[in-house]
């Protein structure tokens, strides 16, 4: 059956860049798109209260109505999608904008600066309609099934291998998603999320995991002898915020002569003043124990650049969609994060993901990424071939980080 089109909005109160947003907008193959055009706020806003709108496009500067009052507007008639800001102003701002958009309710909100390219409004869609399908929640009645299914460890994992750029060597494995008995597979964010309500529900399934990764890495130490194989497993607030989560895992570690050098603890969700104090004892709980601490999401979400001032991050991972705005604003640079060493963090610990196309693969490597996972650098491997994926590596034994850029 064919997929009914996605409905777009644009206000601008120009004609041409009305047009010129419809046209971009084209090229963008992923989905069929119906646009309606709008000069006037208030119209848009008489259109928008009759629902149907997958994503709003509006521009700041506009006579009458400015767009932050617009957007305010769109949340008070309870809009919830996605919006894209397209303004003139600094980035700074827009973000600011998107932000105060995201806190009044409005689920996936972006902006680009003009100029821009339809390169770059192209990804901006792709991102946003990735967000949103990531956010895509699971029914929540599915939770007492699945806490018994992890209890039972009826599930196989599954991982992305992570590569260096260059010659391809394997670096490490990223825990991605979980194949559930019934033929389902559960990314380990919808994980995260569908338990985030369920109190000691994220560090009880988070402690399974890892109890499964080191018998994993156990078996394939005795099979081929590799030493340092890593696997990385990513966490939110939910498992920060739990009373001895990471002692226990490093007990696990323990109990399968595994190191916990071998395990990083990705961090989906930045921490404020307001986060449970708890949360930063366990940030300096991981690195005492030995364990590898990672920024996931770099440019997206709450992991914000005062995380990566305040956090003793051992690597960054880098979104494509956020590579691709940085190129947007500096042009191919590969020297895009030495800013990063001001924060402790070594150019080689720089990790593109979402990398799905050998495009994709030449941009982060145009940026200054050493390393890096997605479908064009290796497909997903389930936990059973783990270890034919690990017996590939020449000696046995993955990679250490290559010498940067």
């Amino acid at each position: 059956m064919e997929l009914k089109p996605k409905r777009f909005l644009v206000l601008d109160d120009q004609l041409v860049l009305r047009k010129l947003i419809s046209r971009q907008a084209s090229f963008f193959s992923r989905f069929a798109v119906d646009i309606d055009e709008f000069s006037d706020p208030a119209e848009a806003l008489r259109s928008i209260a009759e629902g149907g709108y997958h994503l709003i496009i509006t521009d700041i500067g506009m006579p009458g109505m400015n767009g932050i009052d617009f957007i305010k507007n769109v949340a008070r008639l309870g809009y919830r999608s996605a919006l894209l800001i397209i303004s003139g102003y600094d980035g700074k701002t827009l973000q600011t904008i998107a932000d105060m958009s995201a806190n009044l309710g409005i689920a996936c909100a972006r902006f680009l600066s003009k100029p821009y390219s339809a390169e770059a409004f192209v990804a901006s869609l792709n991102g946003i309609f990735n967000e949103m399908e990531r956010r895509a929640a699971p029914a929540a009645s599915d939770v007492e099934s699945l806490l018994a299914e992890l209890s039972a460890e009826s599930f196989r994992l599954e991982f992305a291998p992570v590569r260096a750029l260059s010659s391809r060597k394997l670096v490490a494995f990223s825990l991605t998603a979980l194949l559930l008995r019934d033929g389902g597979r559960l990314p380990l964010e919808k994980l995260l999320e569908l338990l985030s309500g369920r109190r000691g529900a994220s560090p009880a399934a988070l402690e399974m995991l890892v109890e499964r990764v080191a018998r994993l890495l156990q078996d394939t130490r005795s099979a081929c002898g590799a030493e340092e194989c890593r696997v990385d497993i990513r966490i939110d607030e939910a498992c920060l915020s739990a009373d001895n989560v990471f002692d226990h895992c490093f007990v696990a570690l323990q109990q399968y002569q595994v190191s916990p050098a071998s395990l990083g603890f990705e961090l989906a969700d930045g921490l404020n003043r307001r986060s449970d104090g708890l949360c930063f004892e366990n940030i300096a709980k991981i690195k005492y124990l030995g364990f590898r601490l990672l920024a996931g999401g770099f440019g997206q979400g709450s992991l914000t650049v005062s995380n990566l001032f305040r956090l003793p991050f051992d690597q960054v991972s880098v979104p494509m969609e956020t590579l691709q705005w940085m190129r947007a604003l500096r042009g191919e640079e590969p020297a895009a994060f030495q800013m990063l060493r001001s924060f402790g963090l070594g150019q080689a610990e720089v990790c593109a993901t979402e990398l799905d196309d050998d495009d994709a693969v030449s941009v982060a490597r145009a940026m200054g990424c050493t390393q890096g996972r997605g479908d064009a650098v290796s497909l997903v491997v389930p936990e059973e071939e783990l270890l034919q994926e690990i017996a590939a590596v020449p000696n046995g034994s993955p990679a250490s980080s290559e010498t940067p850029v």
